[in-house]
């Protein structure tokens, strides 16, 4: 009896592995299309006249390039890998780029909703200091100190992968596993799953409280109907977003702290649930998209 249970205990493993694998590059090929066309149609959505004179407008325009990078570069990673045995980190150079796209832009995109968040706080507010800095001219100024600041944060992660070629592992480009690496790789897992979203839930719930005070308050600024239905949909689109982030990217945060820093893990089959967890996550940028409309 034991000993059938161990012969087959591999088999299923391998099945498994097998046909998520299979899933896992249908899902992308599919997922990798639709946010792609969803991404230009809200960039074109976005750029409407109405909505370019709100400062949240460029910040969620900010977030499309890395959206549109990391739903490339991953899902076409997955594919040539399942149709073609091909691994685009399979040489000591792509493997430091690769990292560096599929981990940096998620980044920059947090970032970006952050100061959206920030930015509807500030336009909500019944300080008029507040909504001093809802502006367009400080918008264009905060993203391109934060892409500056997000892409020195990530240089690092070039030198934090490398290309193993004594592994015995598929994948050969792997993380150092000395301290400072670790401590490095750490802070980005905090950053990204802990504190993106948590800001994002403080500045969603005072967002909310904000909007809720305005309906009980005489607007005495003499917004038009239209601009405060603009600003409206801004916010709306944003608490979407904050609560969409939440659903999608915790188990893809769960499943990389698991195969990254508990190497009993960093197996074929746990790696494999940990891309079924990034198909997931991909699914947050289609609704994300989605909202605008």
């Amino acid at each position: 009896m034991s000993g059938t249970t161990t012969s087959s205990s591999p088999s299923n493993g391998y099945n498994f592995v097998a046909i998520a694998n299979q899933a896992t590059a249908y899902a992308f090929s599919v997922t990798m299309v639709f946010i792609v066309f969803t991404s230009l149609l809200n960039a074109c959505v976005l750029w409407r006249r109405a909505l370019r004179l709100s400062s949240c407008t460029y910040y969620f325009l900010a977030s499309i390039p890395p959206v549109l990078a990391y739903v490339i570069v991953t899902p076409l990673n997955t594919i040539l890998i399942y149709y073609f045995g091909f691994r685009m980190h399979s040489t000591p150079i792509t493997c430091k780029i690769v990292q560096f796209v599929v981990y940096g832009s998620p980044l920059l995109y947090g970032s970006m909703l952050i100061c959206a968040s920030v930015d509807r706080f500030c336009a909500s507010s019944a300080s008029a200091r507040l909504r001093q800095f809802s502006r367009v001219y400080i918008a264009r100024r905060v993203i391109f100190c934060v892409w500056i600041l997000i892409i020195l944060y990530m240089i690092p992660f070039l030198i934090s992968y490398y290309y193993d070629y004594n592994s015995i592992l598929s994948n050969k480009c792997v993380a150092y596993t000395s301290t400072l690496a670790t401590i490095y790789l750490m802070s980005r897992v905090i950053l990204y799953y802990f504190a993106i979203p948590i800001i994002l839930g403080i500045f969603g719930l005072l967002t909310i409280k904000n909007i809720r005070s305005q309906t009980c308050r005489v607007f005495v600024e003499g917004r038009s109907n239209t601009h405060r239905r603009t600003e409206g949909q801004l916010a709306r689109m944003l608490v979407i977003q904050v609560a969409v982030y939440f659903m999608f990217f915790t188990p893809s945060g769960i499943t990389y702290i698991m195969v990254t820093f508990i190497p009993s893990l960093n197996t074929t089959y746990y790696n494999t649930i940990r891309t079924l967890t990034v198909v997931w996550q991909k699914e947050a940028f289609l609704l994300r998209f989605s909202s605008t409309f």
